[in-house]
């Protein structure tokens, strides 16, 4: 239960990534699954926001700051092994990966925003040893650039043990980490905004032209911001004379961080082919909870696809022309009228 709830509080992420092959985009999986280095199928450390003394409850980190200010704050790494622990500590940036989620940069891949921000205190080496059963608290200090932008800006602090796994006639070398993350909103103008870009519509019907079919809604979700944002869905499809159809269970976007994008794809059935409709996209953006973002506004797009019943249009045009060809005999084979008699009429004779 401890375990459980360190974890929780701490909202770690642990990834385990080969060192030689994978870690410039190392994976990220929830701690249940995850592997150590001693005994795979089973986590044996934790992390997350600290007091002095202990976890105190915090999901993640989150700081208001000023351009040029100064926040100094803890983590606590908790071993849960029999055995005392060599781990490495460090602090990389974030990003948005293609699925949406965050994504934290590689031990090797040097930082350039939050990454550099963050500094453990009194840990130059980067590597800490935590006896077994026992927890340490590490300082760590945030220093703000004074050039830093306005915004929401996401990076982590890392704890991470390295370790080796067998595989077919190879040994692989893993990192086990675990990523507690960093948010930082940088005052100055808010701009939250999400974009509909690349949005797409195809519609696939029958051969019976009176039955429904489906149209594919496809769009990227782009934050064109400088705040981190998400937001529910709404994708509906309105037809020509009136019909109305919509998609079912569609995923929330993630929280993007700004610039970062995530792609949707869904489908809404029931669609009467109106020799055309409209999808149009709804997005009703969510910010982080607790987040005051000024000019919250719901965001819309709309894109018209052909659903022309192609079979029922053959009919009719086979009609016209059937009506067509028929009146045309009907003008060639009638009688033409012969010209009119003129008829004289006499005149007397003058006596």
């Amino acid at each position: 239960m401890r375990f459980a709830l360190s974890l929780i509080a701490g909202l770690v992420l642990v990834g385990a990534a080969p060192l030689a092959a994978a870690e410039a985009a190392p994976s990220v999986y929830s701690a249940s699954s995850a592997a150590s280095a001693s005994q795979p199928g089973r986590a044996e450390f934790g992390a997350g926001p600290a007091s002095a003394t202990k976890l105190d409850g915090r999901p993640y980190f989150t700081y208001d700051a000023s351009p040029g200010g100064s926040i100094e704050d803890r983590i606590a790494i908790e071993n849960f092994a029999t055995k005392s622990l060599k781990l490495n500590v460090y602090t990389v940036d974030a990003r948005t990966g293609a699925g949406g989620d965050f994504v934290y940069g590689a031990r090797s891949a040097a930082p350039k925003q939050v990454g550099t921000w963050l500094k453990i205190i009194g840990q130059s080496s980067g590597q800490v040893t935590v006896p077994a059963r026992t927890t340490i608290i590490l300082p760590f200090r945030l220093k703000v650039p004074p050039n830093a932008s306005p915004g929401d800006h996401a990076g982590a602090v890392i704890v991470s043990i390295n370790g080796l796994v067998s595989g077919k006639n190879q040994k692989l070398k893993l990192e086990q980490r675990i990523a507690t993350r960093v948010i930082i909103r940088v005052s100055g103008p808010l701009h939250p905004r999400l974009s509909i870009e690349h949005l797409h519509a195809a519609y696939s019907g029958h051969l019976d032209p009176f039955s429904s079919g489906t149209v594919t809604v496809s769009y990227t979700v782009h934050n064109t911001g400088n705040v981190l944002l998400g937001a529910t869905q709404q994708v509906s499809v309105h037809g020509l004379f009136g019909s109305a159809a919509h998609a079912t269970a569609v995923r929330g976007v993630p929280l993007l961080l700004p610039g970062g994008s995530y792609q949707v794809k869904t489908s809404v059935p029931g669609v009467l082919p109106e020799v055309w409709v409209t999808a149009t996209v709804r997005l009703g953006p969510e910010g982080l909870r607790g987040d005051v973002n000024p000019g919250l506004h719901v965001t819309t797009a709309s894109a018209t696809v052909l659903t022309m019943p192609w079979i029922l249009l053959a009919i009719v045009l086979a009609l016209l022309v059937f009506l067509i060809v028929r009146n045309w005999r009907r003008l060639v084979r009638s009688p033409k009228p012969g010209p009119a008699s003129v008829k004289q009429t006499p005149q007397g004779v003058k006596s």
